[in-house]
């Protein structure tokens, strides 16, 4: 089933009628109840959050747009009490939260990149009885695999606990400044249009079914470069861990990368691995990560991926990313949000998809039962 994103449904409807932007707040909590930050009042992050100012970011003097500067961006988020390893290091680990109320791209309608902390907290009340007000779900899926009403909110993200902002941003993409994704490329715009094609009609082999219907990938699923999702979602924790040599980043939906920081050489060009191959440094107090070698429909080896992992305090991480995906986007972009570490959880929850690769076997079996059913009607 597809997520509802309420994130950017709420912003349409509630952020583009402000006027007035402050610097944002860092607004996370955990499974159940918010989140508190366990940084003393007399540290840089307060409360529950961290601040950042936004005000400067985006344009020149001149008004021109200026080079996105990572450094920069990240600087402007407050640092509290950070967790270390035995080396020094920010330590990375535990499970952390994707879920977010900041929408992907900023809504049309608004020209602010932060909104006050009072209407934060509404949008974030607002999605959650929303969530206690649907209960059920209707399942929306293409007619190619069509699926019964597996699910309600009782299993999905936003209904036992409340849905953050995370930070003030009218946007996860900060990069290009008016805060939403390029223009996707010609050939990236036939690719999507032949695979909603095969997806809404009767599978004629395998070959027509997304890699998900053998529960290799979601549609979607997040990875190396993960972004926020709203309520309504599923799958949206990862764990992180850390290692003097490596890193391990392991995604709730069965998915984990593998980082080295050991300096070893990256593969030869010609091999092609769906998630890249990831190689790290830290620069200070950030963990900087290099994608190279990513296999796609986009051709492969022409993406390049760099993700920047920055531990803010005790529940805060900060996660960007900049993308060049020549294949799929006009120009390249860079996203950042906060990640919330859930306190009370101590492993990731099994996903769980189907097992012996019944699910295409049901789908094709399916299709030609029906084929069989319209060529009957057809003779009569």
């Amino acid at each position: 089933m597809r997520p509802r994103d309420l994130a950017g449904w709420l912003a349409v409807g509630v952020l583009g009628g402000l006027t007035t932007a402050m610097p944002a707040r860092i607004s996370a909590q955990n499974s159940k109840t918010a989140a508190k930050s366990e940084v003393g009042a007399g540290e840089e992050c307060k409360g529950n959050g961290c601040t950042v100012s936004l005000e400067d970011q985006g344009t020149t003097e001149s008004g021109s747009e200026k080079p996105y500067d990572w450094k920069a961006s990240f600087s402007q988020y407050k640092v509290g009490k950070v967790p270390r390893t035995a080396d020094g290091k920010p330590d990375l680990q535990g499970i952390w939260s994707r879920t977010t109320l900041v929408p992907m791209e900023r809504p049309r309608n608004q020209d602010k990149k932060e909104i006050d902390a009072s209407t934060a907290a509404k949008l974030e009340d607002q999605a959650q009885q929303k969530q206690f007000d649907l209960r059920t779900e209707p399942t929306d899926t293409p007619p190619g695999e069509k699926t019964t009403d597996a699910y309600n909110t009782f299993w999905r993200d936003g209904y036992w606990f409340k849905v953050p902002m995370t930070s003030l941003r009218t946007s996860q993409v900060v990069d290009p400044p008016n805060g939403r994704l390029p223009p996707m490329t010609v050939e990236a715009r036939v690719r999507q249009n032949r695979a909603a094609e095969l997806d809404n009609r009767p599978a004629t082999s395998y070959e027509d079914r997304p890699i998900s219907s053998r529960c290799i990938r979601r549609p979607g699923a997040p990875g190396p470069a993960f972004t926020g999702s709203g309520p309504g979602g599923q799958e949206s924790t990862l764990e992180i861990i850390e290692g003097t040599d490596s890193v391990i980043v392991r995604g709730e939906s069965g998915q984990s990368q593998l980082i080295y920081l050991d300096g070893r050489p990256r593969p030869p060009e010609s091999v092609h691995l769906q998630l890249g191959s990831a190689r790290g440094h830290w620069d200070g107090d950030t963990l900087i990560v290099e994608y190279t070698n990513f296999s796609n429909d986009e051709g492969a080896g022409r993406e390049r991926l760099t993700a920047r992992y920055k531990r803010l305090d005790d529940t805060h991480l900060l996660f960007g990313f900049t993308r060049d995906d020549p294949g799929t986007r006009m120009k390249p972009y860079s996203v950042e949000f906060v990640m919330w570490r859930l306190t009370d959880q101590e492993q990731l929850v099994e996903y769980a998809c189907h097992e012996g690769n019944v699910g295409l076997e049901f789908t094709l079996s399916a299709a030609r039962s029906k084929e069989r059913e319209a060529a009957a009607e057809e003779g009569k």
